[in-house]
């Protein structure tokens, strides 16, 4: 079988810490959760290590918290809306047996994503932040008695990640910065057979990794920044469940992916500013899926994921003084390959088109705003049908199945001048 991870009180309290809550089909590549900035997902995320109008770029560019003088805060909610489905899905030999759906359903499930930052200028060089995201996660569900359960029916990964930073401006040309990443992490896999759950595996664990990153100003109206996000390895310990055998203690290493993020901007126009993005994602650190657990010893499932990219474009216009639209357009290679693509991840390539807006609200309050399309190309599932190896693993029937995906994403947030809303400067 197939899966991941055990429910702990872990969750709870990290849930609690972070304020964040995450349910729906990830919206990047593999399980990758891109919702992190308002301000930028405007913009297709173009220009997102440079630096904006709030504070989202230190989830990328740790080095922008010295962006913003003095204290400040701010609050980014994602309204996601994925619809992946598979109709007519048969077996590998091509008939449907009797009692089997031949549909999926729409796995994916609506969501919000919230992301949180705050930022404190300490003197004239340092300056100090937090950061508090949902960088990774997914949740995904098979009709129970589609074929595609058999392989995964029900599938969540969930991970809160706190990132307190510190940056430096070192002259009017260069910042720095760097942070540490502390990072919870939990899945809970399934399969099902005609209704019934046939495993199950759980399982939960915190881990550590670092950011580091630069921003460049090398003439008026130009920024160039470059961001990295470490790699975070885990040790996720929980249980796993065989219906009729019952429960045993498991183990899965995972190693959460690196990403490095390259930005510039050019403001071209006292109105008009220009910006891309080149992003990249270590993915192909995911091989294999390896349950430990005595006495069962399910197979490893073999994944073999590619680096996943990102390029986005896109421009900034100041209406006025309180008023700013922005635009943008990205495509985003997945790394999930034809060949291991599955029903619990059948993603694919995609297009994002978004829209934005900043609203100047007073002198400590900006308030923004954004829209994206998400046009994703179909996932192709083809899966070999396989003999039993038992006493675990029964044999398998195989699936082909096609899921159609697309999505609709929402998101509002505000930055706050905390120094300005309660000290008055």
């Amino acid at each position: 079988m197939r899966s991941i991870l055990a429910v702990s009180g872990g969750r709870l309290m990290a849930a609690t810490v972070l304020a964040v809550w995450m349910a729906g089909t990830a919206q990047a590549g593999g399980f990758g959760i891109r919702e992190q900035s308002t301000e930028f997902q405007g913009t297709s995320y173009a220009g997102v290590a440079t630096g904006g109008h709030g504070l989202s770029s230190m989830f990328w560019n740790p080095a922008t918290v010295t962006n913003l003088p003095g204290m400040h805060s701010e609050w980014n909610a994602a309204l996601v809306m994925p619809y992946s489905k598979a109709d007519g899905q048969t077996v590998a030999a091509g008939i449907l047996p009797p009692g089997y759906s031949g549909s999926s359903g729409n796995i994916g499930k609506a969501a919000v994503v919230p992301a949180s930052y705050t930022s404190f200028q300490l003197n004239d060089m340092i300056w100090l932040g937090l950061a508090v995201n949902s960088p990774f996660g997914m949740k995904t569900k098979n009709d129970i008695n589609s074929v595609g359960a058999i392989y995964g029916y029900e599938s969540e990964i969930f991970t809160a990640n706190i990132n307190p930073m510190v940056g430096l401006k070192l002259g009017g040309m260069l910042s720095v910065g760097f942070g540490l990443q502390v990072n919870y992490m939990e899945g809970d896999l399934s399969r099902a057979n005609l209704g019934t759950v046939t495993s199950r595996v759980k399982g939960d664990d915190w881990g550590v990794g670092f950011t580091v990153g630069l921003e460049f100003r090398p003439a008026e109206g130009t920024r160039i920044g470059v961001g990295y996000r470490s790699r975070i390895k885990h040790t996720l310990k929980g249980n796993l469940f065989v219906n009729g055998l019952g429960t045993s203690s498991a183990t899965v290493k995972h190693t959460l992916p690196d990403m490095l993020t390259v930005s510039a901007s050019q403001q071209v126009t006292e109105r008009l500013k220009l910006m891309g993005t080149v992003e990249w994602v270590n993915w192909s650190l995911f091989k294999t899926f390896d349950v430990d657990s005595a006495p069962f010893d399910p197979a490893p499932e073999a994944y073999n994921w590619k680096d996943g990219w990102l390029f986005a474009v896109g421009g900034e216009y100041a209406v006025n003084d309180m008023l700013s639209v922005r635009a943008g357009y990205a495509y985003e290679k997945s790394p999930v390959p034809d060949a291991t693509r599955n029903v619990r991840v059948p993603d694919n390539d995609r297009h994002w088109l978004s829209l934005g807006l900043t609203y100047t609200a007073n002198d400590w309050l900006k308030l923004h705003a954004a829209y994206s399309h998400l046009i994703i190309k179909d996932g192709q599932v083809n899966i070999p049908a396989t003999a039993a190896v038992l006493p675990f693993v029964p044999a398998l029937p195989g699936l082909q199945a096609t899921y159609k995906n697309h999505a609709n994403i929402v998101a509002i947030s505000a930055t706050v001048d905390t120094g300005k809303l309660f000290f008055g400067h």
